[in-house]
C-alpha cells in the first residue's frame, strides 16, 4: 500500500510539472507575439534610427562595464559598438544622407580612434586610462551629433537612467 501511494504521488507529481512546463511555453509564445504586433503597430523608422537606438543601448552598457571595471563585458560592448556605430551607423548615414561633408569622415575617425583605444584600455584592463577613454568616447558621439542631429537637445547621457 505504501509503494502504491508512493508511485501515485511520483506520477502526480511528473504530470503536474508537465503541465507547468507547457504553460510557460504557451507564455513565452504570446510574449513574442504581442512584441511583434508592438512592432507592427509602430510608426515607420529608418534602419539608421533604428541602428542609431541600439548603439544607445549598447553605450549604457559599456557605461555600466566600465564604471564596475568588468572587463568582459567592457570587451563585448566596445566590439560591438565598433560595429554598429563604425560600420553600420557610419554606412546607413551615409546610404540615407546624398552629400556627405568631409567633416563626417573627419569624426567618424575620431570615433573609431576612441574606440580602438577603449578597446585597447579593456585588453590591458587599465582602469584609469579606460574611463578617459570612454569620456573621449562620449566626446566624440556628442560631436556627431551637435553636428548631424539637429534635434538633439543637450549632450548625449548614457548612464542607466539617461536618454540617448
Amino acid at each position: 500500500m505504501k509503494h502504491s501511494l508512493i508511485i501515485l504521488a511520483l506520477i502526480l507529481g511528473t504530470i503536474t510539472i508537465i503541465a507547468s512546463c507547457k504553460k510557460s511555453e504557451e507564455v513565452k509564445i504570446e510574449e513574442v507575439k504581442e512584441v511583434e504586433e508592438q512592432q507592427a503597430d509602430a510608426p515607420e523608422q529608418s534602419a539608421l534610427a533604428g541602428a542609431m537606438k541600439k548603439a544607445a543601448i549598447t553605450m549604457r552598457r559599456l557605461s555600466r562595464a566600465v564604471g564596475n571595471n568588468n572587463w568582459v563585458e567592457v570587451d563585448m560592448w566596445t566590439n560591438e559598438l565598433k560595429e554598429g556605430i563604425g560600420f553600420s551607423c557610419v554606412t546607413l548615414y551615409m546610404i540615407e544622407t546624398p552629400d556627405v561633408s568631409e567633416e563626417f569622415s573627419v569624426l567618424s575617425n575620431k570615433f573609431n580612434s576612441a574606440i580602438n583605444k577603449l578597446i585597447m584600455c579593456g585588453k590591458r584592463q587599465d582602469r584609469i586610462n579606460a574611463n578617459l577613454e570612454f569620456d573621449n568616447l562620449v566626446e566624440s558621439c556628442d560631436a556627431c551629433h551637435e553636428s548631424f542631429n539637429k534635434d538633439m537637445e543637450g549632450p548625449l547621457d548614457f548612464t542607466d537612467t539617461g536618454g540617448g
